[in-house]
């Protein structure tokens, strides 16, 4: 199995939560319902996914003369793990300032270098787009390319950032819904316990 193929088959089978027939969760839009999601925090808190994700992100981008930005809170152990590997300095950009202690956006050291933004799905692209407004308010320069797990809107991202995305994963690689999954794998989804 290659690398790419562990990270796929740790996504498909723990990290998207697939509806029964009939049943739906509360979308972000109001009277909009999903019949399934990502959830990949299942997955991101296991080291070897993460390192494992963290290399072939690598592999795709140079980082040479960049930061890492972190965007808070699933693109914090994607960046970490980046760090990890490549040496290369992270900084978390909070969704919000801090209300006490020094009100801060940011934790970490920022170095001055482009910021290279790090999460783990582009969808909507509202956290990238605020992280990206947030730096460049303060004026930290922020890279031209973007690093996610998954690509949700494969092909949409051009209209709402200047940045490239660089991805791992698209909707397409996985079964996304109940029926489509027990049809390729023969047996009905099990995301196990969860509260």
């Amino acid at each position: 199995m290659t690398k790419w193929e562990y990270l796929q088959q740790e996504i498909e089978h723990k990290g998207i939560y697939r509806c029964e027939p009939g049943v739906h969760i509360p979308a972000k839009a109001p009277n909009q319902n999903y019949t399934w999601q990502f959830y990949l925090r299942r997955c991101m808190f296991n080291p070897r996914f993460m390192l494992t994700a963290a290399e072939l992100l690598l592999e795709k981008i140079d980082l040479t003369g960049k930061q890492l930005g972190a965007c808070e809170d699933a693109g914090v152990p994607i960046a970490c793990a980046m760090s990890h590997l490549s040496g290369v300095p992270v900084v978390s950009i909070k969704k919000a300032r801090k209300v006490y202690g020094l009100l801060n956006f940011t934790e970490g050291p920022i170095t001055g270098q482009p910021v290279v933004l790090v999460d783990d799905l582009a969808g909507s692209q509202n956290t990238l787009k605020k992280a990206e407004s947030l730096l460049k308010a303060f004026g930290v320069p922020v890279d031209t390319k973007y690093v996610t797990l998954l690509n949700k809107t494969q092909g949409t991202h051009q209209t709402y950032l200047d940045a490239e995305l660089i991805s791992l994963f698209t909707c397409e690689d996985f079964a996304m819904s109940w029926d489509a999954y027990k049809t390729k794998y023969n047996k009905e989804p099990n995301f196990g316990f969860f509260c």
